[in-house]
């Protein structure tokens, strides 16, 4: 049976030594350095996080999305980020207040990480598509401060800052975007990372061909909130559209009464002796003739 805590496989006693199996894997997380990571000290991932299943198996408190295990901060906002078509979970999206940082989980080759690589190419399509981006020394190690092109409301073309984090563990990459004000300040990042590494990802054993994102799974109880919170904005765009043809039928009388002369232009004619408008007089009848006659139309009332 494989040990995970703090202490070094040298500090070890002796009956825990004898419990292990020679033939198994022993996962140990090494004791972090004092200080904070890529701060105070480099950052090491081993140590500091994020973590394998393996090296921190205690994840009661963190939100089990399957794939990643989320820890939850107070004030934190989640949101699952669905492929299109397919419906399925392939990254969350955390919030902090004005800052968001997306993350996604990827298979990775045993032995060759994959941000070098990935970096090069994700600057590039920045780049190619009007946009710029910059490779720097960061807090988790190489990051790409970019600048991604949008459009602005007036419909011109705006830039806005993001970074692009990766973090490669055993057998998995773990890509991290940050947009809003954390995307610049470096203060509202390093609480953002103070929730990314405290993820710990669970890949699992099945092979899978490198770059493949591993598909996460809803939390239980978040299909019936998704379906409730569908069925409630359905409800209130009904509402809306019901107050909306309310207000029309106020700002047009005739149109709920029937009367539509007012609209037409025509003024109504005088009310007879019992309080009804009198039918129009029938058209002049044509010369009798051969020809077949139009039928007439009924009086109206």
């Amino acid at each position: 049976m494989a040990l995970f805590g703090r202490k070094k496989h040298k500090d070890l006693t002796d009956e825990e030594l004898l419990a292990l199996d020679e033939d198994q894997d022993v996962a140990v997380r090494p004791e972090p350095e004092e200080g904070e990571p890529g701060v105070d000290r480099p950052w090491v991932r081993a140590e500091d996080g994020p973590y394998d299943v393996s090296e921190w198996r205690d994840v009661d408190g963190r939100l089990d999305l399957g794939a990643l295990r989320l820890p939850v901060a107070k004030g934190m906002q989640l949101r699952l980020d669905l492929e299109q078509g397919s419906g399925r979970v392939i990254g969350a999206t955390l919030g902090f207040g004005a800052s968001q940082a997306q993350v996604q989980v990827f298979a990775a080759p045993r032995t060759v990480g994959l941000w070098d690589e990935l970096r090069q190419e994700i600057a590039r399509g920045l780049v190619d598509a009007g946009g710029a981006a910059e490779t720097v020394d960061g807090l988790l190690g190489k990051e790409l401060r970019a600048r991604m092109p949008g459009q602005a409301p007036d419909g011109r073309v705006a830039f806005q800052p993001a970074r692009f984090l990766g973090v490669d563990g055993p057998r998995w990459f773990l890509r991290v975007v940050v947009n809003g004000a954390a995307a610049t300040d470096d203060q509202q990042l390093r609480g953002i990372l103070q929730v990314v590494r405290r993820i710990v990802v669970r890949r699992g054993d099945e092979p899978r061909p490198p770059r493949e994102i591993l598909t996460l799974t809803p939390p239980k109880g978040f299909e019936e909130a998704l379906a409730k919170e569908a069925a409630a904005r359905k409800a209130q765009a009904q509402q809306a559209q019901q107050a909306a043809v309310r207000r029309v039928a106020a700002k047009a009388p005739s149109l709920s009464s029937g009367d539509a002369t007012a609209i037409a232009g025509i003024a109504p004619q005088a009310q007879g002796a019992e309080g009804r408008i009198p039918a129009p007089a029938p058209a002049p009848q044509p010369p009798a003739s051969d020809a077949p006659k139009a039928p007439t139309n009924p009086d109206f009332t």
